[in-house]
Parts: structure tokens; C-alpha cells; sequence
């Protein structure tokens, strides 16, 4: 991938499926965003090293196992995922934020700090 312009951010597309390659084909035209499709297969891209990594991934959750977004949000926490269902016209958002558990105030606090529906 060529140098990163300041303030872009690098999204990487995973999949081949129409609805995937339409979205990222509607963020190339995003001069903001530095689009790159993921070809490898899944397990490649949680194993990969860091530095072939985008800030996002992008993701069909209807193609994709349930098990990747766990496995790389747990081994790639500053990577941001974003898997889309347009069946349901929704999108689900993770971000791999850890934090220590070392005691229950430490998990009640986690709790508490999720949003209020």
C-alpha cells in the first residue's frame, strides 16, 4: 500500500460478496479513506503481523464465522471492525479496548460503563 496521507484512514475490505465490494467501492471515492481488499483468507489475517494491518475492517456478517471477530479483536486490540448486515439493515461496531480484571469493582464498572438502551 502506498504512503498514508495524514488523517486518512487505511479500511480494509474483507470478502467478495456483492454487498461487501459495494461498499468499498463507494469508500474509494472517499479521499479520506485508503481502501484495501483483504484476499487472504480469514485465518491469515488474524495470524498476519501488524504492520500489513488497516485502523479498520470491514466485514459481511453473514459470510463471515463468528469466531473471527473474537480472534482478532483479541489478538489486534487497536483494530476497529465493523460488520454489516444489510439484510437487517443494521451494523455492528467492536472495538478490541481491553481492560484488567482484578477484581469485581473492576467488572462492575465495565458493566456500567456500556451504553444505557
Amino acid at each position: 500500500m502506498d504512503e498514508q496521507v495524514k488523517g486518512t484512514r487505511k479500511v480494509g475490505i474483507c470478502g467478495s460478496r456483492l454487498v461487501i465490494s459495494a461498499i468499498g467501492a463507494s469508500l474509494r471515492q472517499n479521499p479520506m479513506v485508503d481502501v484495501q481488499t483483504i484476499e487472504d483468507s480469514l485465518p491469515g489475517i488474524i495470524e498476519g503481523p501488524d504492520a500489513a494491518l488497516p485502523d479498520v475492517i470491514l466485514f459481511d456478517i453473514a459470510a463471515t464465522p463468528p469466531q473471527f471477530a473474537i480472534r482478532l479483536i483479541s489478538t489486534h486490540p487497536f483494530i476497529t471492525l465493523i460488520g454489516v448486515d444489510l439484510a437487517k439493515n443494521e451494523m455492528l461496531v467492536l472495538y478490541g479496548k481491553q481492560r484488567r480484571l482484578l477484581t469485581a469493582e473492576d467488572l462492575m464498572q465495565a458493566i456500567h460503563a456500556g451504553p444505557l438502551v
